[in-house]
């Protein structure tokens, strides 16, 4: 086990439910950072654990790498969370809604489809680009 406040990236990865690679990769655009390093490997503390768990947590929202970014370093210093989260929420939920809507009109195209009485693919082609599909 490490010292108190050194966690390998192994560690790391373990604690917040990522792979190693994932520590990496979040590494890269600053969302993360080792604490220092010791032996020429990454040490991290307690914080950058708790920082994977929250971007794993808005990645499993469907958050975007651009809109993690932006909750965690697009806004100026001492923006509270509740007004980070509102602003991204604002824009996710419009997304979400345009997605309902294009979901609704696909149930209703398959449902419609299943129910096909066309004798050949030819004729629903016809009817699909007549928009008169049985």
């Amino acid at each position: 086990m490490s010292a108190s406040g050194e966690l390998p990236i192994g560690e790391v990865a373990r604690r917040a439910g990522v792979r190693p690679s994932a520590v990496r990769y979040y590494e890269s655009p600053g969302l993360i950072s080792p604490d220092r390093r010791k032996g020429g490997k990454r040490v991290y503390d307690e914080d950058a654990v708790e920082r994977l768990v929250l971007i794993s947590f808005a990645k499993n929202l469907g958050f975007t790498l651009g809109d993690i970014q932006l909750l965690l370093t697009g806004f100026a210093a001492g923006t509270r969370p509740n007004a980070r989260w509102s602003t991204i929420a604002e824009t996710k939920l419009v997304e979400l809604e345009a997605m309902s809507r294009r979901i609704d009109l696909m149930r209703a195209a398959l449902q419609r489809i299943s129910q096909c009485g066309c004798s050949d693919l030819d004729e629903c082609a016809r009817g699909i680009a007549a928009k008169s599909c049985r």
